[in-house]
């Protein structure tokens, strides 16, 4: 791997050439999708397509074990599809997906190469500090997503239904929009850590402020749970703990930076004593 130079004054360029340096590794980044896309979609294996579907699965089994008369109204375990090519089209936002996901690590080395060049060596190491600590908050926000949220709200949906009503008969196109939806949104969620983290960098926020009004958080991410959830405690307080959690960590990591900076100050005052 080149090493980035310690001064992006040496690799000074005009606009243009920026542009050029961009396209050529914004190239390079969709020439190794492609490729990785091409491969899943001709090898896309029955399983991965399950997993997709398992979410949607964990709903329906919940649902129909709560409420047996759901079945009269068409709910089941397969979903519906409403043109011959949706099931084609469906494959291959698996395989772009799959595609995507492994093609991430070269997409995010080739941005880095681009932008850490015009980064001070202080400015990468916030970066290389933080990244993989976003990264592995997004992989938790989806995992949860995936295992909880989405099963959660689906099973919530399925119950609401009157069965002497209505048929329920769901497509499998309108499924997968939901279930990115909800995915994506965890992995913004799970950066609130993050978020309260830069917000402190900026001065916007204290941790003593954070702790003032963590009350008001704890009645707003309960409300909004009961909202979501089905009407137990149980599931509320399930999905109400991880948010509130995650405020948690971020009032933990802004003290303790800042005691980090207490402590980098206390030791720097003897030495300009003595100068």
């Amino acid at each position: 791997m080149p090493r980035l130079p310690d001064d992006p004054e040496q690799v000074r360029m005009s606009f243009g050439a920026h542009l050029d340096e961009l396209r050529k590794r914004l190239v390079r980044a969709i020439i190794v999708n492609l490729v990785l896309f091409l491969a899943c979609f001709l090898a896309v294996p029955r399983y991965l397509q399950e997993a997709f579907l398992h979410p949607y699965h964990m709903a329906v089994d919940r649902a129909l074990e709560r409420k047996p008369e759901l079945g009269a109204s068409g709910l089941g375990d397969k979903l519906a599809l409403m043109s011959p090519i949706e099931n084609v089209m469906w494959v291959m936002k698996i395989a772009l997906i799959a595609a995507l996901t492994l093609g991430l690590p070269y997409l995010m080395w080739e941005m880095w190469q681009f932008v850490g060049a015009g980064l001070y060596p202080k400015e990468r190491r916030t970066v290389t500090r933080y990244m993989p600590f976003s990264v592995l908050l997004a992989g938790l926000g989806v995992l949860f997503g995936y295992f909880y949220l989405i099963p959660l709200v689906l099973e919530y949906l399925f119950l609401m239904v009157d069965p002497g009503l209505f048929v329920q008969s769901y497509r499998l196109d309108y499924y997968f929009s939901f279930f990115l939806m909800l995915t994506f949104a965890q992995a913004l969620v799970f950066q609130l850590p993050l978020i309260l983290l830069g917000l402190h960098a900026v001065g916007l926020v204290q941790a003593a402020t954070l702790r003032k009004y963590r009350k008001h958080f704890i009645l707003g991410a309960f409300i909004l749970c009961a909202v979501l959830t089905p009407p137990d405690p149980f599931s509320q307080t399930a999905m109400a703990v991880p948010t509130i959690l995650l405020y948690e960590l971020g009032i933990f990591l802004i003290t303790l930076r800042d005691r980090r900076a207490k402590s980098k100050a206390t030791a720097a005052q003897p030495a300009e004593a003595g100068q």
